[in-house]
C-alpha cells in the first residue's frame, strides 16, 4: 500500500455509524457492505432487501405455507445496454463466494450456461419497482397469486390476505390466522388480483373489477370494462405505485403461424378514474413502461434510460409469449390503437431465477 491509499478498514466505528445513518438508498448500503469485513459486521443489511416471511395455515388447517416478501428490482448491466434482468434479490453473497472482495453480485442462472453468472451491481443500472407476495408450498387447487395490506397505514402489525384460488377468493386476518371463503358479487373466476392506494382490486374474466377495503372487506364495484370476446386473449392490472392504476388488454387474431400472430397483436390499455369508479381509455402512459408477466405485473420510469439501450417511456413490453420471443407495444395513431413494435425484438434468455430479455435491434 502507498502512502497516497487509505485502508478503509481502519476507519473507527463511531465515524462508520455516521456513515450507515446517511446511506438513504437501499444499494448504497449494499455497497458500503463489500468495502471490507469490519464495514460488512458494523452496517447492518437494508430491511428494504430482506425477504420478510410469515407462516400461514393451509386451508384445511391440517399443516402451513410459507408468506414470502420480495422485493423487485429491475438491473440493466451498463456495459450490455440490450441486456434487462427482471426479478428479486437476497442476501449478499459472502465474500468467499465473489471475485473480487470489494464487490457485490448478484447471481443470475441463465438455463443453457453451465454456471451461474456473477453480475456486478456497482456496473449496473437498477430501478426498484415494488414488493411482490408469493405463497411457497401452496397446493391449494386453481391457485394463481397471492394479496397482501396491512390494516395501518404506517405498516407492520396486524395484514390482511387474499388468496386467488381462480373461481374463489379465500381471506386470512393474521389476528385469526384461518381461512374463509370471501364472497364476491362475481361468479366468474377471477382473472388477476393486485393492491393499490391500500384496497385489494380484483379482475374477473367477465370484465367485473371490484375494489376491497382490506379493514371491513366492503366491495366497491366499478364500471364494467367490456371485453372483446370475440378476440380478447388475456387481461391484466398493472399498479404504477399509488399514482396509477392500468387495465390492459391483449387481443389478437387467431392464427397458428406465431410470427403472424405476433404482427396481428394489439391491446387496449386504460386507466382507473377512483373517484368515478370507471376505467378510461388511454394512449400515452407518459414515461412509464409497463412490464407484464409471470414475476407480476410492474412499472417503471424510462427517464434515466440512455437512448438506444431498446426500451422507450410510453411503451408496454411482455416477458412472455409464444415462443422465447417477445415484443413491446407503443400506441400508434394512424391505426388508433397500441400495436406490436416492429423497430425492437426482445428475446426472453431466461425465467429463474431471474428474468433475463435482450433487446434485438
Amino acid at each position: 500500500m502507498t502512502t497516497n491509499e487509505i485502508n478503509w478498514s481502519l476507519l473507527p466505528e463511531k465515524p462508520l455509524n455516521i456513515i450507515s445513518e446517511k446511506l438513504d438508498d437501499c444499494f448504497d448500503v449494499v455497497h458500503a457492505r463489500s468495502v471490507c469485513t469490519s464495514w460488512r459486521s458494523i452496517i447492518p443489511f437494508p430491511s428494504y432487501l430482506s425477504r420478510q416471511s410469515y407462516s400461514l395455515p393451509t386451508l384445511d388447517n391440517k399443516g402451513s405455507w410459507t408468506l414470502e416478501k420480495i422485493p423487485l428490482f429491475l438491473f440493466r448491466p451498463r456495459a450490455l445496454a440490450a441486456d434487462y434482468f427482471l426479478g428479486g434479490i437476497g442476501r449478499d453473497e459472502p465474500e468467499e463466494e465473489l471475485p473480487y472482495h470489494n464487490q457485490c453480485s448478484v447471481k443470475v442462472e441463465i438455463p443453457g450456461s453451465s454456471d451461474p453468472r456473477l453480475m456486478n451491481m456497482l456496473d449496473c443500472q437498477i430501478f426498484p419497482l415494488r414488493h411482490q407476495y408469493r405463497m411457497i408450498g401452496c397446493n391449494a387447487k386453481g391457485y394463481r397469486c397471492v394479496a397482501v395490506l396491512p390494516l395501518n397505514k404506517e405498516g407492520g402489525g396486524d395484514f390482511v390476505v387474499l388468496l386467488n384460488c381462480t373461481s374463489v377468493l379465500m381471506v386470512l386476518r393474521s389476528n385469526e390466522m384461518r381461512w374463509r371463503r370471501f364472497q364476491t358479487l362475481s361468479v366468474h373466476p377471477c382473472d388477476d388480483l393486485v393492491t393499490f392506494r391500500g384496497r385489494f382490486y380484483a379482475l374477473f374474466v367477465n370484465g367485473d373489477v371490484f375494489g376491497f377495503d382490506p379493514h371491513f372487506l366492503e366491495l366497491y364495484p366499478l364500471v364494467r370494462f367490456e371485453l372483446d370476446r370475440k378476440c380478447g386473449w388475456s387481461t391484466s392490472l398493472v399498479p404504477s405505485g399509488d399514482d396509477e392504476l392500468f387495465l390492459v388488454e391483449l387481443i389478437s387474431s387467431h392464427n397458428a403461424d406465431v410470427l403472424d400472430l405476433m404482427s396481428r397483436l394489439k391491446l387496449r390499455v386504460c386507466r382507473l378514474d377512483v373517484e368515478a369508479g370507471q376505467w378510461v381509455v388511454v394512449k400515452d402512459i407518459g414515461d412509464r413502461v409497463l412490464v407484464i408477466g409471470d414475476l407480476g405485473n410492474v412499472s417503471f420510469s424510462a427517464k434515466e434510460l440512455p437512448d438506444g439501450c431498446g426500451v422507450s417511456a410510453n411503451s408496454i413490453l411482455f416477458t412472455y409469449g409464444p415462443s422465447n420471443v417477445t415484443c413491446s407495444y407503443k400506441y400508434d395513431d394512424d391505426l388508433n390503437c397500441w400495436r406490436y413494435s416492429r423497430e425492437d425484438l426482445v428475446t426472453i434468455l431466461g425465467m429463474s431465477p431471474v428474468v433475463a430479455l435482450r433487446v434485438e435491434r
